[in-house]
């Protein structure tokens, strides 16, 4: 009876043991695979960290579009884009009646750097004597572009890419009495602005005027 309590008391100790023993194996694996994983975490937050991407800037249309910031130094748009611009432009600027011709020349500012162009559009404008004309004869003025070319281009001295193009207009004035048609060719710059001041990118900077082509 003495020998069966002495056994059963060693296979009890056995059971233990080989408990522990596999106790101790899963603590020593579940160990190293919590040590895997935290090097992994650690491994990829440090990754993270050091290879943070620059900051991206972009501008936002009012329809939440998005307008590339595109340096003023780089023409970015095409010939037949500018010149389409232009010719868009000076023909709408030069169209106006004697009674709405504030709010004319206020809904062709767009097409304008402002307030530098916009400005010298105006000075233009007294220089040749047209809005003065238009109002002391009551004449509604139509604006009409005989093709546009462009004779120069580079970046000003301001740094920014400029167009040079020259547009031949006929300009006609109209009133109850009258109707008289003018030859002007107008030479304008057309210069790159930020795009966030401008969807179109680009404003006319300089415009003169002269009589014939």
């Amino acid at each position: 009876m003495a020998g069966l309590n002495r056994l059963g008391t060693s296979e009890a100790k056995l059971d233990r043991y080989e408990t522990y023993k596999r106790g101790f194996h899963l603590s020593v694996a579940a160990l190293g695979i919590m040590g895997v994983v935290t090097l992994v975490s650690v491994s990829m937050a440090y990754w993270a960290f050091t290879s943070k991407p620059e900051p991206r800037y972009f501008a936002t249309r009012e329809d939440g579009g998005i307008i590339p910031l595109i340096a003023v130094n780089q023409p970015f748009l095409q010939d037949g884009q500018v010149t389409n611009f232009a010719v868009e432009a000076v023909t709408s600027a030069m169209t106006m009646d004697f009674a709405n011709w504030r709010q004319d020349l206020a809904e062709s500012s767009q097409y304008f750097q402002r307030p530098d162009g916009y400005q010298n559009f105006l000075s233009a404008l007294e220089s040749a004597k047209i809005l003065d004309f238009i109002r002391e004869r009551n004449l509604v003025s139509n604006a009409i572009a005989n093709g546009a070319v462009i004779t120069g281009r580079g970046v000003d001295a301001l740094g920014r890419y400029s167009w040079t193009l020259q547009i031949p207009l006929r300009v006609t004035y109209q009133s109850a009495n009258e109707r008289t048609t003018q030859e002007l060719l107008a030479e304008v710059v057309v210069s790159r602005v930020p795009t966030w001041e401008s969807p179109s990118a680009i404003g006319i900077t300089r415009i003169t005027m002269r009589t014939g082509r």
